[in-house]
């Protein structure tokens, strides 16, 4: 066989080929990204992240290259040979997929400060189409007048992204959120008095005042998230939460049990989620929004059953491209559908619903959440992934391990998820909730948001015996001799609920120190456990020279702790509780010491329960962006 022959076969067909290809693979990354880009809020695992990370960066350039590619064939073109041609409207088409899917427009927050960009790209891209349809147009390709519906679809398509884009960027957000406060002080501080605030719960000023009276019980919940997620926003815009406002807050979570208010700060999350990374319908003119997606819809249909008619009665076309073409506008129709849905049984949708007021919505609000198969299109059922990472130094740790194994990534890191149990969940809502009723004006709030164990050590009469451990450290050399000695009291001991709570929240914060040491507070540098491992791989093998290790001290921390048993008289379960309550309170210190962009970061990973902990505590009072004084 001719080597050369065979090769020019290759590059011919490549040629003939590469566009075409090119094209389809841009429609199967805007059907991947339709329905994986939201699976990010309440999904977990890097392999979808870095999936879908890859095809949201691919889809634009694609789509870009695709369309430089079809202009420049169709420059070279003599116009009059329809058969040498791609049909009119497959550019107009590449412009539709630049306006991405609804359900994804920014991978994280960043992307969104770059909408001028996008700008600048629309209006090169509308350029292109517009110059490949004028070739068609001067080629007299019947077909041209399919593109012209299609080029109105991507305008307004990629319009909408830029301008969602906008409005989630960080200066347009903060203005949002400064509207918000406003509308929040004249909705609750200047009809509230300061002699009500106390009586919230048994009255039912604070339904009427946020409009929650003679509301259904299936959408109560909605209605209050949503309130709370209006607050969220002042704390996102780094505005201060007034007095009025965070007591209504702390009023609503101090009725729920610990799984209710989980689920509230879920839906919450969810909204916030919606407004940074998606098209969702968030009541910011969605009435006009709504009306140009119905326009896209029957320009779509329009645009196939046109291409139909004219394909059936004139073959221009390769069949090839006539069914590439099909799958062009059957793709684009099948998308917007699927859109439509997921917007009409999202929260946003189920929200406004349920704040008409109406008999005839009420009723259609109950049927949708009584109906299995309505109710299964709902996002109700898992809104955040509902674990937790779980990071374990060694499998194999002993006292006589050399503090550079103990550090080392060649000794078999562990990582493995565990779920975010009920009795987690309300030991964590409880310590919350008792940190608040400590809460006062007249309280430094700076000494009780600087509590990192040292107020457990101190209610249980031991603070003298373990200061050294949490007060005289800092907070990651702190947390992590605390890890090592929750692991050396834990081998050989039965596995209560406070047991596994303990080492449940002693392996999340290990993970967050490797994985997203971001999110704790800045108080000590990698570099400096690398010197300290380093120090210590220079040192004998023997178990005295590790003297001063964090090890060595974990290791004295765990034998102090099992002193309480044996010396002053402690039961095993008021060890484990006190232990456990230490871990409560660093969580929640590293919660509230971490920023909210940070925080946001968090949400395209399924969310992290230190976010939720962030966020109770600001929504109970326990932030310092919450007033205290009625203004």
């Amino acid at each position: 066989m001719d080597t050369d022959s065979v090769s020019g076969r290759v590059i011919a067909f490549w040629n003939d080929w590469q566009l075409r290809a090119m094209i389809l693979l841009s429609l199967w990354l805007q059907i991947f990204l339709t329905v994986t880009g939201s699976r990010r809020k309440n999904t977990a695992g890097i392999w979808l992240g870095v999936v879908v990370w890859l095809a949201y960066s691919s889809a634009d350039w694609l789509a870009t290259i695709s369309l430089g590619t079809l202009s420049r064939n169709q420059g070279s073109s003599n116009g009059t040979d329809t058969n040498a041609t791609i049909p009119a409207f497959w550019a107009p088409i590449l412009l539709v997929h630049l306006g991405g899917p609804d359900t994804i427009t920014a991978y994280a927050v960043e992307d969104n400060e770059l909408w001028s960009r996008h700008v600048l790209q629309l209006l090169t891209q509308l350029a292109l189409s517009f110059y490949t349809s004028l070739r068609s147009w001067l080629g007299n390709d019947p077909l041209v007048y399919v593109a012209i519906p299609i080029i109105v679809s991507g305008i307004i398509k990629y319009g909408e992204r830029v301008w969602i884009l906008w409005l989630a960027s960080s200066n347009n957000f903060r203005n949002s959120a400064n509207k918000e406060r406003k509308l929040l002080r004249e909705q609750i501080d200047q009809r509230i008095a300061s002699s009500e605030l106390n009586n919230m719960e048994i009255t039912s000023r604070r339904d009427q005042v946020l409009g929650l009276n003679n509301v259904t019980r299936e959408a109560k919940h909605l209605q209050e998230a949503h309130f709370l997620f209006r607050t969220l926003k002042l704390l996102y815009g780094d505005y201060l939460v007034t007095f009025p406002t965070h007591m209504i807050s702390y009023h609503i979570l101090k009725t729920k049990n610990a799984t209710e208010a989980f689920k509230l700060i879920a839906v919450e999350l969810g909204y916030m989620y919606d407004v940074l990374f998606t098209k969702m319908m968030t009541g910011v003119f969605w009435q006009a929004r709504f009306t140009l997606r119905g326009i896209n819809f029957l320009f779509s249909v329009s645009a196939l059953l046109t291409f139909w008619i004219m394909a059936r009665n004139r073959s221009a076309y390769s069949r090839s491209d006539t069914t590439i073409s099909y799958l062009l506008l059957g793709g684009a129709i099948v998308l917007e559908i699927y859109s439509v849905v997921w917007m009409l049984f999202s929260d946003w949708a189920m929200l406004w619903l349920s704040k008409q007021r109406k008999p005839l919505a009420d009723s259609v609000y109950r049927y949708i959440c009584s109906s299995r198969l309505l109710s299964s299109l709902l996002i109700h059922k898992k809104r955040w992934k509902e674990s937790i990472d779980q990071h374990a130094i060694h499998k194999q740790m002993t006292p006589s391990m050399p503090m550079a194994d103990f550090f080392s990534t060649e000794h078999h890191f562990r990582r493995w998820k565990v779920e975010v149990d009920i009795e987690l969940k309300q030991l964590i809502f409880d310590h919350l909730l008792n940190k608040r009723i400590r809460y006062s004006p007249q309280d430094d709030q700076k000494k009780i948001l600087a509590e990192r164990g040292d107020q457990v050590l101190r209610s249980k009469g031991c603070l003298d015996k373990f200061d050294w451990s949490v007060v005289e450290i800092d907070f990651h050399e702190s947390f992590l001799l605390w890890h090592v000695a929750t692991c050396f009291c834990h081998k050989g001991h039965a596995e209560s609920s406070e047991v596994l709570a303990s080492i449940s929240l002693a392996n999340y914060m290990l993970y967050l120190r490797s994985d997203l040491p971001f999110m704790l507070p800045k108080e000590i540098g990698e570099a400096k456990y690398k010197s300290t491992s380093t120090e210590a791989s220079l040192m004998g093998t023997e178990e005295g020279q590790f003297e001063g290790s964090v090890l060595s001290d974990g290791r004295k921390l765990a034998s102090a702790l099992d002193l309480l048993e044996t010396e002053d008289g402690w039961t095993d379960g008021e060890k484990w509780e006190m232990i456990t309550q230490v871990w409560v309170e660093m969580l929640t210190f590293a919660a509230v010491h971490c920023g909210w962009k940070e925080h946001t970061k968090a949400l395209t990973r399924g969310g992290e329960l230190l976010t939720f902990v962030a966020i109770l505590m600001s929504h109970l009072g326990i932030n310092e962006q919450c007033m205290y004084k009625f203004t």
